[in-house]
């Protein structure tokens, strides 16, 4: 079975292709717009990791971050950060990581497999 992987991105072309880009390199992959949306389709979705977009409309990116660490089931979920600037003010370690935009196809393949693995 593919391991699935959470696209939260509010600009719909980013999502669009980083959705299509992880499917065709095997994964199975669902994206979001809305941070809301997308932690209360998390139980059905039981994904594997979660590209994250930080600045979102409504619940940012920060938020969305809290709001899955601070339930135990979803605690150490892997996270990609996907951003502009380089947040100061997260702590990237093994379950939380930087993929810096603009990227290209293959700096986010490369940051998956290094999280999760191969599809």
């Amino acid at each position: 079975m593919a391991k699935h992987i959470l696209v939260i991105e509010d600009m719909r072309y980013l999502r669009e292709i980083q959705v299509l880009l992880l499917a065709e390199a095997g994964y199975t992959a669902t994206g979001f717009e809305d941070a809301r949306e997308a932690l209360a389709r998390l139980p059905d979705l039981a994904p594997d990791l979660i590209v994250l977009d930080l600045g979102l409309p409504g619940m940012d990116g920060r938020q969305f971050l809290a709001q899955l660490r601070a339930t135990v089931a979803w605690a150490r979920l892997p996270v990609l950060i996907s951003t502009g600037r380089r947040p100061d003010d997260l702590a990237f370690g093994e379950h939380l990581a930087l993929l810096s935009k603009p990227f290209t196809d293959e700096s986010l393949l490369t940051r998956v497999r290094a999280m999760i693995g191969s599809a």
